[in-house]
């Protein structure tokens, strides 16, 4: 099944949507969480500073802290907020709020601290701050003094702020996907619009493309209303070419008409059969006519190798007897702005003529060059004699009158190359045979 453009778009946006929201998401959550942990940081880092403004050791190395000037959860056992003081590995003092409470010493110069995190029963931020104390007699003292709190409090604020960070970029996808869907909707619109001008072309109600499109769509319209007008020109020739047929065939018609009402001796029978021939070339000429005239679209373009090759292969096949030795001189990709059906009726003709007259060689050549294409077509025969090499490109005219046809082969094959805009030459091959050259320009 094939998604509509609608839900190509719609699948893709929203991916990008969700994927977008969802990094931006953790993005924040995780800058959420390290801005906490910075403050956490810094407000063990403002009791650090109380407890160093607080306490007092004496001569006896004990310490004296005035816990009046603390902060109350110090002094309340369990309340989450926890000091010491290390000499070493020795505690030399803690908080009566850190009963039952142990958080390893470390040793810090003057001026270091450290923060980390102690996972345990309970687990606990804390901040290590290693500072030089001297005594009354002038002698340092390295101290270290840790401040910690329930790492508790800071996964319930980050855990907080997950939830309501995922809700409100969930709100916020749901109204950003409802908002780029309403977008889509009015920039296809239109698509949809000139769908329907084609459905109103299709019905009748219409001729042709005439909405205000975007620039975008414009070519589009133009090159549609351009097939559009060739469609219809075509028809109106193909109406044209049937009363050109009926206006030819009247006199042979009256001819006709004429010798039924008379005995038929030689000379007439051979009059009859040349107005009867006469007329067989005018059906086949001016049918071939309107099926050239009727399919020069615009839009079209052949690949001219395929058609080649399908195109020889046959011939091949026709005159195998004489063995032609075919050379294609050709690229791959290269395109010709015919339709294909125009395109097996122009090389058909030359292919078939050039078989038909040479000895064993045939060469066919194109490329592209200078904003147009060149086709050549060659054989080893004997050519075509120069009084007759303009007479040949018109309707009911042989180079030899010894072959059965009837001499409107190259005359299709001209009114094709002038249909496109491009020209027909003849000249002689390297081997002194026919050559047929033809120029279309690259977009007729």
């Amino acid at each position: 099944m094939t998604l509509s453009l609608h839900a190509r778009l719609g699948i893709a946006a929203g991916a990008i949507l969700i994927a977008f929201l969802g990094l931006a998401g953790i993005a924040l959550e995780r800058a959420f969480r390290e801005a906490a942990e910075k403050a956490t940081e810094e407000r063990l880092q403002a009791y650090i500073y109380t407890l160093l403004a607080t306490f007092e050791i004496d001569p006896g190395g004990r310490v004296t802290m005035e816990t009046r000037r603390l902060d109350r959860r110090f002094s309340t056992p369990g309340s989450g907020l926890y000091g010491f003081i290390f000499l070493y590995d020795e505690v030399l003092w803690q908080s009566p709020s850190a009963l039952g409470i142990s958080v390893p010493s470390v040793r810090l110069s003057g001026g270091r601290r450290f923060f980390t995190r102690l996972d345990g029963s309970p687990s606990l931020w804390v901040l290590y701050q290693g500072i030089t104390w001297e005594t009354e007699r002038g002698h340092p003292v390295p101290l270290v003094i840790a401040v910690a709190t329930d790492a508790a409090t800071l996964v319930a604020e980050v855990n907080d702020f997950r939830r309501t960070l995922w809700v409100w970029l969930g709100g916020l996808g749901v109204l950003l996907l409802g908002t780029q869907i309403a977008i889509l909707r009015w920039s296809l619109k239109p698509l949809r619009t000139i769908a329907g001008d084609l459905s109103a072309i299709e019905a009748g109600r219409k001729q042709r493309l005439e909405g205000r499109y975007p620039r975008e769509l414009q070519r589009l319209a133009a090159n549609l209303n351009a097939l559009l007008h060739s469609e219809r020109a075509h028809l109106t020739r193909y109406r044209n070419t049937l009363a050109d047929l009926a206006h030819s065939l009247k006199t042979p018609l009256a001819v006709l008409r004429g010798l039924e009402r008379e005995a038929l001796p030689a000379d007439a029978r051979r009059t009859l059969a040349d107005q009867v021939a006469r007329m067989q070339r005018l059906v086949d000429y001016q049918l071939q006519k309107a099926a050239a005239q009727g399919a020069a679209s615009p839009l079209r373009s052949v690949r001219l190798r395929p058609v080649l090759e399908r195109i020889c292969a046959s011939l091949d096949k026709v005159y195998r007897d004489k063995g032609v030795t075919l050379t294609l001189d050709c690229d791959a990709e290269l395109r010709l702005p015919l339709d294909e059906g125009d395109l097996y009726e122009l090389l058909g003709n030359l292919l078939d003529n050039a078989y038909k007259w040479c000895r064993h060689r045939v060469r066919v050549a194109a490329d592209a060059s200078g904003g147009e294409i060149r086709l050549c077509i060659e054989d080893d025969g004997h050519g075509i004699p120069p009084q007759m090499r303009q007479a040949v490109l018109e309707r009911g005219v042989r180079a030899d009158q010894s072959t059965h046809g009837h001499g409107i082969g190259l005359a299709v094959v001209n009114e094709l190359v002038r249909l496109h805009g491009g020209t027909l030459r003849y000249h002689a091959s390297p081997w002194s045979g026919a050559g047929w050259e033809i120029r279309l320009p690259v977009s007729s």
